[in-house]
């Protein structure tokens, strides 16, 4: 799923082609962001068919979220013994083998909604543990692109995936949800022919190509900020997981939400934040006014929790789209500011990047956890209940923000005089 990038310097090496070194993780990194979020929301979708209330589907993804975390750590170990293309390569032949297990789950003998997290573990194994590597790859092959650009353009590659698994799964689904599982399997196994094929190893990289710099930031400008970026990226640490507990209560019940009888309608409605996320990513990848500047943090999560409370308390399709495009932009800009300060800040120091990961899996795990125990057995006032649980939290870890910047911003500012933030 989504994560961090980082890289430690080491001997430059000849710049190669980027069709030659960089492609082949990138478009690998694109077929697997599709077959896990077409899993996924199709894993979702069956739950609802098969009558799951709002909370039983928010529990499914409290179990896919609790076991991300653990295997996400064990992911960095694997992609470091074995290297990252021979892990990736091997685990996305494996992702092949636990979509066809999940296929066989369609069988009317195992049609029951606890089956479900079963059926999603062994593809949440597999694809998890092969983000690290996949990561990894993309940061240690050599070539000309600036760990900056690699990092943006990992953004947008997973979230145009995403994009367009939820914009097709409805598709899929109105079909026959077989094709959720088949279009996955056959997805992973061409990332696996993709790396073996034609990325390098990843082992090493060259330090003018991946070493992590802030070279879009005025001359001059870094160094006074330096109290500034370590509060915002002690920010970052909690926005981001924020924004993850929002966007894993909202996936497993956005077909609902819609309201939309057509199971391809409904798909291609819901999938709109997720088409704003990917633009989002684009302007926060060209447009750097945002760097450094406190508001940034706390303005798009505050529109964040209003937008979820929006989609969930008001059952009007205009609205629902309106809330989209807010939440989406916001989640864009809370992720891009994670993963910006957590790379510059730390000149991608691995530790940080660990961080990064694991508070993602918490968020996935909490917001899920709370909106289902808020909703309880209550499936007719689900959402209300949902919105009021989740939305808690969000303005909870929003007051620990404001407090951050009102307790220490006249001692970390103080250097930053020229673009004071006020």
């Amino acid at each position: 799923m989504e994560s961090s990038l980082s890289a430690q310097p080491s001997p430059p090496l000849a710049a190669l082609p980027f069709a030659r070194t960089l492609a082949p993780w990138f478009a690998a990194e694109f077929l697997v962001s599709y077959a896990s979020m077409l899993l996924i929301t199709g894993c979702y979708d069956w739950a609802y068919a098969l009558g799951a209330t709002p909370a039983q589907r928010l529990w499914i993804s409290v179990a896919w979220g609790l076991a991300y975390i653990f295997i996400a750590f064990a992911g960095g170990r694997v992609s470091e013994k074995f290297g990252p293309r021979a892990a990736s390569t091997t685990l996305c032949g494996l992702c092949v083998g636990a979509c066809l297990l999940g296929l066989l789950a369609l069988a009317p003998a195992l049609r029951f909604i606890w089956m479900i997290p079963l059926v999603m573990l062994p593809f949440n194994i597999t694809c998890t543990m092969m983000w690290p590597a996949l990561e990894s790859g993309l940061t240690r092959s050599p070539g000309k692109m600036p760990l900056p650009k690699r990092i943006s353009t990992y953004n947008l590659a997973w979230s145009s995936a995403g994009f367009l698994a939820m914009f097709t799964h409805g598709m899929l689904e109105s079909w026959s949800y077989a094709l959720i599982f088949i279009v996955s399997a056959g997805v992973c196994g061409l990332a696996a022919v993709v790396l073996g094929m034609g990325a390098p190893s990843g082992e090493k990289n060259t330090a003018s190509a991946a070493e992590p710099r802030a070279d879009d930031e005025p001359t001059g400008v870094a160094a006074p900020l330096r109290g500034r970026a370590a509060l915002l990226l002690n920010m970052a640490w909690i926005t981001n997981p924020l924004a993850y507990m929002a966007i894993y209560s909202l996936i497993p019940i956005m077909t609902q939400l819609t309201g939309i009888k057509n199971e391809a309608l409904a798909g291609i409605v819901g999938s709109i934040w997720l088409a704003v996320r990917f633009v989002g990513f684009a302007l926060t990848g060209a447009w750097t006014g945002w760097h450094y500047k406190i508001r940034w943090q706390i303005g798009p999560l505050v529109a964040l929790a209003a937008s979820l409370a929006g989609m969930l308390l008001i059952p009007n399709l205009p609205v629902l789209i309106l809330c989209q495009v807010v939440f989406g932009f916001s989640a864009a800009i809370l992720y891009s500011a994670s993963l910006y300060y957590s790379m510059h800040v730390s000149s991608g120091h691995g530790g940080h990047a660990a961080f990064h990961e694991a508070f993602l899996g918490i968020g996935t795990t909490t917001g899920p956890l709370i909106g289902a125990l808020a909703a309880g057995a209550h499936a007719d006032r689900a959402m209300p209940r949902i919105a009021l649980g989740v939305s808690t939290l969000l303005v909870a870890g929003l007051g620990v923000i404001v407090w951050m910047a009102l307790t220490r911003k006249s001692d970390t500012l103080t250097a930053a005089a020229p673009v004071e933030d006020k």
